[in-house]
């Protein structure tokens, strides 16, 4: 039970609904397959967890990754682009300035 409410916690926690419906898809998988074992004994195929459970976990954890990856990194520098050329009005401005600033 812990293992899906864990599950749960990262669904609610990923922003990509195609990627949270798949997850949800497992837990509920996963659990049928335990209510299944519990009830009768049964154990899905080694191929069936493999493909119905294992897969689209392996996927949603390299996805994790990536966005960790992502954020950590932080935001991207923007590029440098020409400066802007300095007009009569910005001459004016940092002239005022400089009075304001100035001890007189």
């Amino acid at each position: 039970m812990d293992w899906s409410d864990r599950l749960r916690d990262v669904e609610q926690a990923v922003d990509s609904q195609d990627l949270r419906n798949q997850l949800a898809t497992v837990r509920e998988r996963v659990a049928v397959y335990r209510r299944d074992f519990r009830q009768s004994g049964r154990i899905p195929s080694p191929e069936e967890l493999q493909h119905q459970a294992l897969e689209p976990l392996a996927m949603a954890r390299d996805w994790v990754a990536q966005e960790l990856s992502r954020a950590q990194k932080g935001p991207q520098p923007r590029p440098a682009g020409p400066r802007p050329r300095a007009g009569p009005i910005y001459r004016r401005v940092r002239k005022y300035y400089e009075k304001l600033g100035s001890p007189q």
